[in-house]
């Protein structure tokens, strides 16, 4: 199998899959395989604006409203993360481009000593905006606190549940019946 196809595999997004193959039939017919449900959360490869890998989350046959509750924030946490990178590293390549293009424009040539000058300005200006998103994304990890940790007991219940009936039916195998019943 080449490393295409083992790439292409274990994507979990649509723009991993399309980005990686001409064929349309071809990626059509792998699309169908990464829109069945997973077996265990997958994890994507970067998205080349945002630099975050995207997580599709595994959802359960039998998922309890609390483990729907606790995937679906940890989802709205990946989409609020997931905006603010694409938008902010979009907003630094063109402000890096404009930058750049002023200084040969001018004449200069583009050192690294010019362009910590724009990093520099760069951060300076961002600060706030980074401020209000470090603020949101603490807010947003810390609901996430609760549903986790309801979803977890309610895992661990089902869990004993599940194996203490496993203990039960082990418990009466063939030999230990009543042939009279």
């Amino acid at each position: 199998m080449s490393s295409k196809h083992r790439i292409l595999r274990h994507a979990c997004t649509y723009q991993s899959l399309f980005v990686r193959h001409s064929s349309s039939l071809q990626a059509s017919k792998e699309g169908e395989a990464v829109l069945k449900p997973v077996a265990l959360d997958m994890i994507g490869t970067p998205d080349p604006v945002s630099n975050l890998r995207p997580v599709r989350y595994y959802i359960p046959p039998n998922e309890t409203k609390e483990e729907r509750e606790w995937r679906l924030l940890r989802q709205k946490v990946d989409d609020f993360n997931q905006n603010f990178w694409t938008a902010n590293n979009t907003l630094f390549v063109n402000a890096k481009a404009e930058y750049e293009a002023e200084l040969r424009r001018k004449g200069h040539d583009v050192t690294p000593e010019a362009m910590s000058v724009f990093y520099k300005d760069f951060l300076n200006k961002a600060y706030e905006r980074q401020m209000e998103y470090n603020r949101n994304w603490w807010k947003l990890s810390v609901s996430m606190l609760y549903p986790g940790m309801k979803a977890t007991l309610r895992y661990w219940l089902k869990s004993r549940d599940r194996s203490s009936l496993h203990q039960e039916r082990a418990s009466t195998n063939f030999w230990e019946k009543s042939f009279e019943s």
